[in-house]
């Protein structure tokens, strides 16, 4: 007799296809109260998906629970009346979810590419994104919710087991048109990607929820390649290694560039302060000092540091430099809350070993 799926089966396959930029962080619990008060409003203001009411629906949900080894008892279903093309997931407690889906979605879509969109919905319960604290409004909050939307991508594409349903609903939802409308060619529609290719990214582009649908519509594509994860009865024949390193060359071209290398630089220049203190905890600045200073960090920026400082006593230095590390510390974790410490404590060995000389 074969076991019956539980929750825990479906999260071991999801960390197996999780993003590897998906990085799960602090969790704070769910928002039970909410979850009931939506539910209770979704079931008087919209229809439950359920075997006796609508038959082809349920079955779109008994397919993705399947496929994603989830209880389908797990899952509360309802969809209400509304022109938007939208789906949201819910958590009611550690085991379920509510999800509700727009008759403007499911009037567009076919059952496979509802399936796609269950299975999404439902990849944020299993990965409990949902659970996570995060600051939404910081740099790193907005890497972390675009990284997850390339995990419940795929968990879309494995419960509905067809990258054609896949792709072809991620074409309906950025268009809003119908199949008469769209003829399916994969490579004409992932080749939009080349006109934003030739624009550089900008800080701007990195304060998105989500990826381009086209972006993630090309990472979709590399996932159906995969040598890990079943999709139907065929096997890929690329690592998901290898394919998580595409991705993120793929986030970093279109979004993220800009915004990694400002935390590159703010990471560069605390290291660069920091190591100005340690330098100068002696009360003066050798010879020896400023020599390692440039071997490190470039002569240009050690004259400008002597400029800045030229003149002050012992006591003005320290204070300089303490500001300096201080304001450097604070917009580094205001755009990355959730490892400013990790970072820090990464820099602090870095600066260890420039001053014993490593």
């Amino acid at each position: 007799m074969q076991k019956p799926p539980s929750l825990s089966d479906a999260r071991n396959l999801a960390q197996e296809y999780r993003y590897t930029g998906d990085v799960p962080l602090k969790t704070v619990g769910y928002a039970a109260q909410s979850a009931q008060h939506v539910k209770r409003a979704l079931s008087s203001s919209g229809l439950q998906i359920s075997q006796a009411l609508t038959p082809k629906l349920y079955e779109s949900l008994e397919t993705a629970c399947e496929h994603l080894r989830v209880p389908v008892q797990s899952v509360y279903a309802y969809v209400t009346s509304s022109p938007e093309l939208q789906a949201q997931c819910f958590e009611a407690d550690d085991d379920n979810c509510v999800i509700n889906i727009s008759s403007g979605l499911i009037n567009l879509l076919s059952a496979d590419e509802i399936t796609f969109v269950i299975g999404h919905e439902i990849g944020h319960h299993i990965l409990r994104h949902n659970q996570e604290g995060e600051a939404q409004a910081s740099i790193e909050g907005l890497m972390n919710q675009r990284a997850k939307e390339i995990s419940v991508d795929r968990a879309g594409l494995i419960a509905c087991q067809s990258l054609e349903s896949s792709l072809r609903a991620t074409m309906k939802v950025i268009s809003g048109l119908p199949d008469e409308f769209i003829r399916f060619d994969t490579s004409n529609f992932i080749n939009q990607l080349r006109t934003a290719d030739r624009q550089d990214a900008t800080l701007a582009d990195s304060l998105t929820t989500h990826p381009s649908l086209v972006l993630r519509a090309r990472a979709l594509l590399w996932f159906s390649m995969n040598d890990e994860i079943l999709l139907g009865d065929k096997a890929g024949t690329m690592s998901l290694e290898k394919i998580n390193a595409w991705v993120r060359k793929d986030l970093d071209r279109y979004i993220d560039k800009p915004v990694r290398e400002k935390i590159t630089n703010i990471e560069n220049d605390l290291f660069f302060w920091t190591c100005s203190k340690t330098a100068t905890l002696k009360g003066k600045f050798t010879r020896e000092d400023r020599q390692k200073l440039e071997a490190e960090f470039g002569e240009d920026n050690v004259k400008k540091l002597i400029a800045a400082i030229e003149g002050m006593n012992i006591d003005e230095v320290a204070e300089f430099l303490n500001q300096k590390i201080s304001e450097t510390s604070e917009e580094l974790a205001r755009l990355m809350p959730g490892s400013v410490n990790k970072r820090i404590e990464d820099i602090d060995k870095k600066v260890f070993s420039f001053k014993e000389g490593r």
